[in-house]
């Protein structure tokens, strides 16, 4: 038979082990507590020059004024995948992307104005380009995947 003090220590480890679960369990996901979001970018070409990322949260503020930016050194494969920071409290963000190819700061477009360095964006950019109606994706824990163009 245990005695007093082990039943205690055991019946103390086992309540605290239960507040713990409750407590995850009740808890926002980790991504609306921390303001980040898990990205995905597919067909990166590799190890060619920066990828340049802005979240926007809203409609008034798409293509104006980001939640945040980023720039990372294009890695080795066609794949990166990185954490994006500084999103708040959003529920939903619309992503736009380029690889600037010549490091210069800025997409590369020709006389018309059609971009000439890949781009890409959350959502679904459509024939003439994102917007924030169809680049806007749910923040709720998933990964979100933007393929870049060629």
């Amino acid at each position: 038979m245990k005695s007093p003090t082990a039943l205690s220590t055991v019946f103390t480890t086992t309540a605290l082990s239960l507040l713990a679960a409750l407590l995850l369990a009740a808890a926002p996901p980790a991504q609306a507590q921390e303001g980040c979001a898990a990205i995905e970018v597919q067909n990166v070409r590799a190890k060619q020059g920066q990828l340049m990322v802005a979240a926007f949260g809203s409609a008034d503020s798409y293509r104006k004024k980001p939640l945040t930016q980023m720039r990372l050194p294009a890695g080795d494969g066609a794949t990166m995948r990185f954490q994006l920071c500084g999103l708040g409290t959003s529920t939903e963000v619309a992503l736009t992307l380029f690889q600037d190819l010549d490091s210069d700061g800025r997409m590369g477009t020709n006389l018309v104005g059609m971009p000439t360095e890949p781009w890409g964006s959350s959502g679904s950019p459509g024939t003439f380009g994102p917007s924030w109606e169809t680049g806007r994706v749910k923040l709720d824990g998933s990964v979100i995947v933007v393929r870049m163009s060629s």
